[in-house]
């Protein structure tokens, strides 16, 4: 039987490979942008609703209000960074895409032999051990195969034409 069909039947090592997710933190930017917003909204809201301005010195309203906008724009830049974090964790995944798609090739093409629980690959007429099948379901693997970009490109190009067939 098919390693998919022997996965699915229970043997859980010879799952399939994991797709590779860029894991970015955003939590930094998140809680100091609520800070900043937070700092705005204090000033915006406590100190204008508590009899108003009339009583405060112009310096004291005017570093009020470039304090509030400092904060707006500060919260602001933040959120680019954070979305830039972002795109750039999607490219490096993007990359490892092409390597994915081939270790999943990989665990579509062997076959698992429940009698002498080996597997066993059609292409080099080999039984293969479990580091050897870890080696080929490994993402890392498949990219340090793809070692030159053209190499790459085209694996990308042959995954997508296979995904659209």
């Amino acid at each position: 039987m098919r390693l998919p069909a022997a996965y699915e039947a229970g043997l859980t090592r010879f799952g399939p490979p994991a797709m590779p997710v860029a894991k970015v933190s955003m939590m930094k930017y998140i809680i100091a942008g609520f800070v900043l917003i937070t700092v705005g909204v204090f000033f915006i809201l406590i100190w204008s609703g508590v009899g108003g301005y009339g009583g405060w010195p112009i310096a004291v309203q005017i570093i009020q209000v470039v304090l509030t906008l400092v904060a707006i724009v500060a919260a602001l830049v933040l959120s680019f960074v954070a979305f830039l974090r972002v795109v750039r964790g999607d490219i490096q995944s993007q990359k490892y895409l092409p390597a994915w798609d081939q270790a999943m090739e990989n665990w579509r093409r062997l076959y698992y032999c429940k009698r002498d629980n080996v597997v066993f690959d059609p292409q080099t007429n080999k039984v293969l051990s479990d580091a050897a099948v870890r080696s080929l379901l490994s993402v890392d693997t498949a990219l340090d195969v793809a070692t030159s970009p053209q190499q790459a490109e085209q694996a990308q190009t042959e995954s997508a034409q296979a995904s659209h067939q």
